[in-house]
């Protein structure tokens, strides 16, 4: 059963530059992981992601509770996450990024 939850608060994304391109990781919001060839793009992206796993939840996670409890392991990993790109010396950006569908370009024609 999938649900949709009308609630469009912004969860914590990391981006973490790849030397080609960015990966884009929101632990808060379960299977929401992407990329993209720049920081706009993997933002774009990840935004997607992030609403099509909200579209269709994994069993459990689609009752409200459970998405709250969620959201704050998700920012306990995103520390963890910045933790280990300053150990190792990577970039990276945290942003707040609210889940929502990109609408494809509509070709002429």
């Amino acid at each position: 059963m999938t649900t949709t939850d009308n609630s469009n608060e912004p969860y914590e994304v990391i981006l973490i530059y790849s030397g080609v391109g960015y990966a884009a990781i929101c632990p808060g919001i379960p299977g929401a992981v992407s990329q993209g060839t720049d920081q706009q793009d993997a933002l774009a992206m990840i935004a997607d992601a992030m609403a099509m796993c909200r579209m269709y939840p994994l069993p459990g996670e689609e009752k409200e509770s459970r998405r709250e409890e969620l959201r704050e392991q998700g920012k306990a990993k995103i520390a963890e996450l910045v933790a280990e790109c300053e150990r190792d010396g990577w970039q990276y950006e945290v942003h707040e990024v609210r889940p929502q569908l990109i609408s494809p370009p509509v070709s002429a024609g």
